[in-house]
C-alpha cells in the first residue's frame, strides 16, 4: 500500500503541470460547448394558482391535465404566435417539448416546469427558443381561460332557420333570449358591480340596453302582430289557437268548480267553529298581545280566492286569444292591406334579429374582456433563471474533469509500475 501511494505521489509530483493543464482546457471545453448549447434550450415554470388547483381540477370543476399545452391547436397557434409557420413543424415540436412538475413532495402539483430543445429541423431564424416557448404557453394560457375559467353565455339563433314558428311565436323566442341575457347579466353584475370595459361598458348597461329592447321594439312587434291579426300561415296557427283555447276553457271551468266548492265548504262550516280564537303571545318587545289564530275557515276562505284569481287569469289568456282569431279572420281586411303588415312585420324582425346579435356579439366581448380581468392570476408563468455557471453547467464540467483525472492518473501509475517490474 505504501509503495502504491509513493508511486503516486511520483506521478503527480512529475506530470502536475500538465494534468493541471489539461484539466483546465477539458473544464474550458465542456464549459463553452455546454454554454453555446444552452441557447438551443429554454426552460419556464408554470403555475396555476386557482382554488381547485390543488384539488387537480380546473376552475370549471373538470379534471386538470397539463399535459393539454401539447395538444394540436395549441401548438399550431403557438407557431403562428411566433411567426414561425412553415419554419417549425408542429408534430416535431411535441417531441421536443417536456413538461415535468417542479416539486415531487405531493400527489398533485400546481407547478409544472416546461421545457424546449430545438431540433435540428427547427427554423428559428431570429426567434429565440424562450420567445418560441413563451408563445406556445400563452397560446395554452389563452385556450385555458377561454375554456375551463368561465362558463360562457352560448344563444343561437340559427335554430330558428329551420324551425316552423309563426311571427307570436318567434316573439316568444326572442323574449326568452332576452330573458337568458338578462339572467346571465345579472349574475355577472352581482359578481363585480364595479367592472367596466375598455370602450366603458359595464354589466349594468348591457341589462338597461336588453331591457329597453324588451319594452320596445320587441313589444312594438307584438302589439302589430296582435292588433292586425298577422301570421304566417294563418290556417294553421287557427287551428293551434282553437286548440288552445279549448285547453284554457277547461282549466277556467276546472278553476271555477274548485272556486265553488270551497264556497260552499264555507257555507256549511259549522258556525260553532267560527268564533274568533284569542291566545295570550308575546312581541319582539317581549310585551304581552292576544294574538288571533288561524282556523280551518281562514285557509278554505284564501284557496277559494286563489281560485278565482287563476280563473280571472285564464279567462283574459281566452279573451286575448279569441280577439286575435277575430282579426285574423276580420273579412273587412284586404288581401293588399295583409301584405302590407305582413312585409312590415318580416323588416321588424329582420331589424329585431340584427340588433339582438350585435347585442349578444357586444355581450360576449365584454364577457371575454371580464374573464381575463377576473382569472388572470389564475395562471402564471414566468422564464427559469438561467446564470452563467448554469448555462456553463459548471458542476458537470468539474465532475467529468475530476473523473477522466482520475483515470489518466490510473494509467500513468500503472505505466510506472510496469517500468519498474522490467
Amino acid at each position: 500500500m505504501n509503495d502504491l501511494l509513493t508511486r503516486l505521489l511520483l506521478v503527480l509530483r512529475k506530470h502536475f503541470l500538465k494534468i493541471v493543464l489539461f484539466s483546465v482546457l477539458l473544464m474550458g471545453i465542456f464549459c463553452a460547448f455546454s454554454y453555446a448549447h444552452s441557447f438551443q434550450t429554454a426552460s419556464a415554470i408554470l403555475a396555476f394558482t386557482y382554488p381547485n388547483a390543488s384539488d387537480g381540477l380546473y376552475p370549471n370543476g373538470t379534471f386538470f391535465n397539463a399535459y393539454n399545452i401539447l395538444t394540436g391547436e395549441i401548438i399550431e397557434n403557438g407557431i403562428r404566435r411566433a411567426g414561425l409557420e412553415g419554419d417549425v413543424n408542429p408534430a416535431n415540436l411535441v417531441d421536443e417539448i417536456s413538461i415535468k412538475p417542479r416539486s415531487n413532495a405531493s400527489l398533485i402539483t400546481t407547478q409544472f416546469i416546461v421545457s424546449y430543445r430545438a431540433g435540428r429541423a427547427d427554423r428559428l431564424g431570429a426567434v429565440t427558443p424562450e420567445g418560441l416557448l413563451n408563445s406556445i404557453i400563452y397560446s395554452y394560457i389563452d385556450h385555458f381561460h377561454k375554456t375551463y375559467s368561465n362558463e360562457r353565455l352560448a344563444l343561437n339563433l340559427d335554430l330558428l332557420e329551420n324551425e316552423n314558428l309563426d311571427y307570436i311565436d318567434l316573439v316568444n323566442y326572442y323574449n326568452m333570449i332576452l330573458n337568458q341575457l338578462q339572467k346571465y347579466l345579472s349574475a355577472q353584475q352581482v359578481s363585480d358591480k364595479d367592472f367596466i370595459s375598455a370602450d366603458g361598458t359595464s354589466f349594468q348597461d348591457l341589462i338597461n340596453i336588453v331591457e329597453r329592447m324588451r319594452l320596445t321594439a320587441l313589444k312594438e312587434v307584438r302589439a302589430i302582430i296582435l292588433e292586425q291579426g298577422v301570421s304566417s300561415n294563418p290556417e294553421t296557427y287557427l287551428e293551434r289557437l282553437d286548440y288552445q283555447i279549448w285547453k284554457l276553457s277547461n282549466t277556467y271551468d276546472n278553476y271555477r268548480k274548485m272556486q265553488n266548492l270551497y264556497k260552499k265548504t264555507l257555507q256549511d262550516y259549522d258556525s260553532r267553529l267560527t268564533s274568533v280564537v284569542f291566545i295570550p303571545s308575546l312581541d319582539a318587545e317581549q310585551k304581552f298581545y292576544m294574538s288571533k289564530t288561524k282556523i280551518g275557515i281562514d285557509l278554505l276562505a284564501l284557496n277559494a280566492t286563489d281560485y278565482e284569481e287563476k280563473a280571472e287569469n285564464v279567462q283574459r289568456q281566452i279573451s286575448q286569444k279569441n280577439q286575435y282569431v277575430g282579426r285574423i279572420n276580420d273579412p273587412g281586411k284586404s288581401a293588399q292591406d295583409r301584405d302590407n303588415h305582413t312585409s312590415r312585420v318580416n323588416s321588424m324582425f329582420s331589424e329585431l334579429r340584427k340588433q339582438l346579435l350585435e347585442i349578444i356579439d357586444r355581450v360576449q366581448q365584454v364577457e371575454k374582456e371580464y374573464s381575463k380581468y377576473k382569472n388572470h392570476d389564475y395562471v402564471m408563468m414566468r422564464p427559469v433563471e438561467t446564470s452563467f455557471l448554469n448555462r456553463a453547467n459548471g458542476k458537470s464540467a468539474f465532475l467529468v474533469t475530476v473523473v477522466i483525472d482520475i483515470l489518466i492518473i490510473a494509467v500513468l501509475v500503472i505505466r510506472e509500475q510496469r517500468k519498474v517490474l522490467r
